[in-house]
Formats: structure tokens, sequence, C-alpha cells
């Protein structure tokens, strides 16, 4: 691919992507109980590899400290996850899932899953496959540590 080209193309990507916006919304206005997409997302994280540190939810969403606090705060108040000690570090809180969590969670991926029934039904199952296949790769590559 020569540069201008190439320049050209992810530039085109660049702006896709930032209009995806209104697919990220509407995907976050399907999860339950105001969780939101980040929310949605600290819990599935307190889910899946839970219990976790704050801070690890913190990194792994790529969110300041301070707002993932926030979100797990919420989570908590709501009854979704709890809190325990951290038997490393007294100091700190490590969170997992409650069971209304995990039925939170599972509820807010069935309704998000279908609000993509409609505005996919067209589209060739491979189409679909690739995309995931695609989206899934851009973030590995995002998330993949920096070579020094």
């Amino acid at each position: 691919m020569q540069a201008s080209s190439s320049t050209s193309v992810v530039e085109d990507l660049v702006t896709a992507l930032y209009r995806l916006g209104i697919v990220q919304r509407e995907i976050a206005r399907h999860a339950l109980a105001g969780l939101g997409s980040q929310g949605f997302t600290a819990l599935a994280i307190a889910r899946r590899h839970g219990p976790v540190r704050v801070s690890d939810i913190a990194d792994r969403l790529r969110i300041d400290l301070s707002v993932a606090s926030r979100q797990v705060t919420a989570l908590v108040a709501a009854g979704y996850a709890e809190r325990e000690p951290d038997p490393d570090d007294r100091r700190a809180f490590r969170v997992t899932a409650t069971e209304l969590g995990a039925e939170v969670l599972r509820e807010s991926h069935r309704r998000m899953v279908d609000a993509f029934a409609e505005p996919l039904a067209d589209w060739p199952e491979e189409d679909v496959a690739a995309l995931a296949v695609g989206l899934n790769r851009l973030r590995d590559d995002f998330t993949a540590p920096v070579a020094p």
C-alpha cells in the first residue's frame, strides 16, 4: 500500500470508528438498570475475572482510576457487585459480581444481541463474522503490549 493511499484508508477507518458512537450508544441503551456501556463492561470484568481490584478494572477499560471507582461504587450500591478486602493489601478492595449482577449481565447481553437482529438482518453471516474478526483484531492490536 502506498503511503498516501494508506493514510487515506486509515483516515476513512478512523472516521468510520468515530461515527460508530451511535452504535455504541444504541448498545448501551439496552443495558439494564442504567449500567451504560462502561458500567456493563466494568461489571463484566468483575464477573469474568473477579475478584479484581478497581485498578485492574480501570486498566482493562483504559479509564482513570477515579472513573472506575465511581463505576464500582454505583455497581455495589445497586447490588450488582460486592467489595471484599484484598488479602494482599488491607488498604485495597477487590470486586466481584453478585448473582443479581450476573443476571443483569445475562439479560443486558441478550437485549443487546436482540437489538442487532434487525439492522443485521440483510447481512450475510460471513460478513458479520468477518466484521467481528476484524474488530477483535483491531482491539487486540490496541491492547497488545508495546515492544521496547
